[in-house]
């Protein structure tokens, strides 16, 4: 026959009235500890139910994002864009070549000025002549002053008709100094030449100011010979104009005076110049 545990402990009694109080202190840290498991059950449960809720709403979630279309972006290139990004890399290699063909004239020009002694201020200065024929070239220059420089023994500009000429021809103010006999007369009275294109009945368009009666004759008569073939009105402000004129009616697209005549036919003779367009001031 077998024999249990409770074999062990037969024929034991135990008095529960003398411990009526550790039964009650047992009893209730059981009571206690089953509540504990009870609430711990409890609340597994529901975070369980919880997780199950929101696990699949988390995944409903990165479905939608997977599925929605990213907006401005294509992998697949179109022959629109394709057209657009070759313009804009053609776009920018023309205006590096433009900036490089820039840098390229303007050594040039730089050496080319050391060389003929030429000396510049300002920015953005226009490229010295290279010869006479590039007045042609470069500014549409009628061949009648070509010829009338040829006749008069113009081969190759000088250093100041070189630079002084594509600057005022530019729309530019020029203050240029050099040497007597370097031809400065023609350094400005070409390129008004050139402004003025052909004679006209409006009035006096081009003033030059000299500082001597000597040099207005002497500038007058060189303005003539480059101005031959052409029907310019060129006019020498002598005393006798001063005093018999009648600026009103007097054709004149050139004229050229002293300061002071200048401003005696201007008070006395009411000479009209708000049509000149051109200066010039020679100071030999």
């Amino acid at each position: 026959m077998e024999k249990g545990p409770s074999f062990l402990f037969s024929g034991i009694t135990f008095n529960k009235k003398r411990f009526a109080s550790d039964f009650a202190r047992f009893k209730e840290k059981k009571e206690s500890d089953d509540l504990l498991n009870d609430t711990s059950s409890l609340v597994e449960s529901q975070n369980s139910e919880i997780e199950e809720r929101t696990v699949p709403a988390k995944k409903r979630k990165r479905k939608s994002m997977v599925s929605e279309p990213v907006e401005g972006f294509n992998v697949f290139k179109s022959s629109k864009s394709e057209d657009v990004m070759e313009e804009n890399v053609q776009t920018e290699n023309d205006v590096s070549q433009g900036k490089k063909e820039l840098y390229r004239q303007m050594e040039r020009d730089a050496l080319f000025r050391k060389k003929h002694n030429i000396h510049t201020s300002g920015s953005n200065v226009p490229s010295p002549l290279q010869n006479f024929t590039e007045l042609k070239s470069r500014y549409g220059c009628k061949q009648y002053l070509l010829r009338n420089f040829a006749e008069l023994g113009y081969k190759e500009p000088t250093p100041i008709q070189r630079q002084a000429i594509p600057v005022i021809l530019s729309g530019r103010e020029c203050f240029a100094c050099a040497p007597t006999g370097s031809g400065k007369t023609l350094a400005f009275v070409c390129p008004m030449l050139m402004k003025l294109k052909h004679a006209s009945k409006d009035g006096v368009r081009a003033v030059i100011l000299c500082p001597t009666r000597e040099l207005a004759a002497q500038t007058a008569r060189e303005c003539k010979k480059m101005a031959k073939g052409k029907k310019f009105y060129i006019k020498l402000m002598t005393s006798q104009l001063v005093r018999s004129a009648d600026f009103s009616k007097l054709h004149c697209d050139i004229l050229i005076s002293t300061p002071l005549r200048l401003q005696f036919a201007i008070r006395k003779r009411k000479l009209d110049l708000s049509r000149y367009v051109f200066e010039g001031l020679s100071n030999h």
